[in-house]
């Protein structure tokens, strides 16, 4: 039984969050930020998913009203981790890879929540009796759907994280320099607040849901000051995941727009005025600054670059780096790292070693020990 004082806090909390998350939903029908306008319509079906996400938060309104009853704890907890793990999968995947806005198959992949929140409501209703069966059996059901939603969210999330990777590796030679966009927050904040719902589910407790409330109250406040920032700006990253969507088609297409001979005459080529002007040193070295000393196309040194043994400029620029690192360390192993990083193109000793562990499967120490051992 709860006490006045805590029947007040959990109400207040509550009442603030269904609030927030009302907000939310007309934050999101209604208002276009002006960096989005030149692709709202683009954007429009993401938007529309976003508002339901935070439309079916506003359901826990009944909650401020049966305060107290276990059950309707049970079917809260439930229900907000079952439809925000499947919502966050259709978000993320149809916002970053323009996919699975169609009705019926929206309906399809959401119709195991929707079959397991009607029986979640049945007690709440009064039409089933809470026992602690039904409450052991309703848990795995619920963790077991949500285990399901969790895995394809998280092949989601890897490969997202892997396509900004791959844009951003055509575009830069410095990780440092990588833009960071609202994909990049993407990478782990849908994962920890899904673990945050489950732990608020298994415990089941009020206090937990409270935390889990403010939680995801100052998620929803700073995700209306980011809508509402007018000095922030975008580009259209969905569609550059698109194209990187269809890796085999990708390379079909490359395959039959440059000659062979073409490009292993400016592959040469590019790789000799690298070497001999060392624009590889350059610390923020960029596809179109190599484009401009090479005089051609970007497009087509892309593809040249693509279908090197580089694969990518980071790759291009950063294993000429690696190997001058390597000839200034062969030449004095007592050099110290930082400062080989310096010299090399890097902008920290973290980022040189990072890198060149990646491009050796050593350590720059390990080689370093495999240089005086010699």
């Amino acid at each position: 039984m709860l006490s006045n004082s805590q029947y007040l806090l959990f109400f207040s909390i509550n009442l603030v969050y269904v609030v927030v998350c009302l907000y939310g939903w007309l934050l999101k029908t209604f208002y276009v930020p002006e960096a989005y306008k030149h692709i709202f319509g683009e954007l429009h079906p993401a938007r529309f998913t976003l508002a339901n996400m935070f439309m079916m938060q506003v359901l826990e309104f009944p909650f401020i009203f049966m305060i107290g009853r276990p059950e309707v704890l049970f079917y809260i907890n439930g229900s907000s981790l079952m439809f925000l793990t499947a919502y966050l999968v259709v978000l993320i995947k149809g916002y970053f890879f323009l996919d699975f806005y169609k009705p019926l198959r929206l309906l399809y992949f959401l119709h195991p929540v929707m079959l397991v929140w009607v029986v979640l409501l049945l007690p709440v209703l009064g039409v089933l009796e809470f026992t602690p069966l039904y409450k052991m059996i309703m848990t795995i059901v619920v963790l077991m759907i949500a285990l399901a939603y969790i895995l394809r969210l998280d092949r989601c999330r890897l490969k997202l994280v892997n396509q900004i990777r791959e844009i951003d590796e055509d575009e830069f030679s410095s990780e440092e320099d990588f833009p960071v966009k609202l994909a990049r927050r993407m990478k782990w904040l849908p994962l920890i607040v899904i673990m945050v719902l489950v732990v608020a589910f298994i415990l089941d407790s009020y206090y937990m849901k409270m935390v889990r409330d403010i939680f995801l109250i100052v998620i929803n406040v700073w995700f209306a000051i980011y809508t509402l920032n007018p000095h922030r700006n975008t580009k259209k990253l969905p569609q550059e995941l698109k194209k990187k969507e269809n890796v085999e088609e990708a390379a079909a297409s490359v395959k039959y727009r440059l000659s062979e001979k073409y490009c292993q005459d400016t592959e040469k080529k590019l790789v000799d005025i690298l070497k001999e002007k060392k624009l590889y040193l350059e610390e923020h070295l960029t596809m179109n600054d190599l484009t401009d000393v090479m005089h051609t196309n970007k497009n087509y040194l892309s593809e040249v670059i693509a279908r090197s043994v580089y694969q990518s400029f980071y790759q291009l620029v950063n294993t000429m780096r690696i190997e001058h690192a390597c000839e200034l360390l062969r030449n004095d192993p007592k050099a110290k790292l930082e400062q080989v990083a310096m010299a090399s193109g890097f902008s920290s000793g973290s980022s040189f070693s990072q890198v060149f562990k990646r491009l050796k499967d050593i350590s720059p120490k390990e080689y370093i020990s495999q240089i005086h051992a010699e």
